[in-house]
């Protein structure tokens, strides 16, 4: 049985004996006018509960116009600060991935904090699964947070991606990988204005066979969209992204973009949805008003809808 395999059955995998030989990792943390979160950040790393040496931290600035520069700073004796002119967060991810001196590399970004564990869950499964090329951990809501924060957190079900998706995919916000096959598969693509982590796993999964495990208890907890405009943003983002990797990767999914541009579910769940808000003489609403997810479906049919409202102008309008 695969540690994966252990996990879904709830069995308890043993992180390797103290006695073993625990890897350094270099840590790659991009980021872009993340003043405001980069701290929190930093700090988790810092206070990770690894056995193993000290990770190296490799934070890398692409091209911040707020104060970036100046909390990382705060961090220099203990942190390897690089700067990327190029804007997107591939080109940041590549500078680390270049700078890194270890074998191991995880990824996570500016807006989230890892827990006390994250390092050290992350590599038991490397260890555990050593032909998995990606291993993904759990992506979690950062709290506080309200409704639409706490919906978000369903965005990011690594554990869906990895496990469940065809093909699968990866979340860079919470990533390990051997920074040999990186370097196989080409880095990221500098190209891919979003979507460049599925990119690169579906380049590696079709092109190099690459396998993918699940740490199910290394998590991270992210700063999520907690407004109805910033998850449709987040929506047409994801359209976007979708309709290049639909384009690129067209014969391996056995289908055209323009033939998923013409479904229509995402219009009928977003009319239905709405529908179902309004209130209906045989409802208990007092039982409704009390449900703090009762609105999951309307937020999932509209960020769908925008996603895929992006995906057909992408489609047809590729150079946009």
């Amino acid at each position: 049985m695969s540690f994966t395999q252990q996990v879904e059955s709830g069995s308890n995998v043993p992180a390797p004996a103290a006695t073993a030989i625990w890897p350094q990792v270099s840590v790659i943390v991009p980021v872009f006018n993340g003043a405001t979160v980069i701290g929190n950040c930093l700090s988790a790393l810092l206070n990770q509960d690894y056995p193993g040496p000290p990770a190296e931290l490799i934070v890398v600035n692409n091209h911040s116009t707020d104060d970036t520069a100046a909390v990382l700073e705060r961090y220099r004796a203990r942190i390897v600060i690089c700067s990327e002119s190029e804007r997107g967060s591939s080109p940041a991810r590549n500078t680390g991935i270049r700078r890194a001196s270890h074998e191991f590399v995880a990824f996570t970004d500016a807006d989230c904090v890892p827990r006390p564990n994250w390092l050290k869950e992350l590599v038991t499964v490397a260890l555990a699964e050593p032909d998995a090329a990606f291993v993904g951990g759990g992506i979690k809501a950062l709290r506080p947070t309200n409704a639409i924060g706490e919906f978000a957190e369903s965005l990011f079900d690594h554990r869906k991606a990895i496990l469940e998706s065809k093909p699968p995919y990866i979340i860079t916000a919470n990533l390990l990988a051997r920074r040999a096959d990186l370097l196989r598969f080409g880095l990221f693509n500098s190209a891919y204005p979003r979507g460049q982590d599925t990119e690169m796993a579906w380049r590696a999964y079709f092109f190099h066979g690459a396998r993918f495990a699940f740490a199910d208890r290394a998590v991270v907890e992210h700063v999520n969209s907690a407004s109805f405009v910033e998850l449709i943003h987040k929506g047409f983002q994801h359209g976007r992204g979708s309709a290049r990797l639909w384009q690129d990767f067209q014969d391996q999914l056995g289908s055209t973009p323009r033939k998923r541009a013409r479904q229509t579910k995402a219009f009928k769940d977003a009319w239905r949805e709405t529908l179902a808000l309004i209130p209906k003489p045989w409802q208990r609403e007092n039982r409704l008003k009390s449900d703090p997810h009762r609105l999951d479906p309307f937020y999932s049919a509209y960020f769908r809808l925008a996603r895929h409202l992006a995906f057909i102008y992408y489609t047809y309008r590729p150079g946009a």
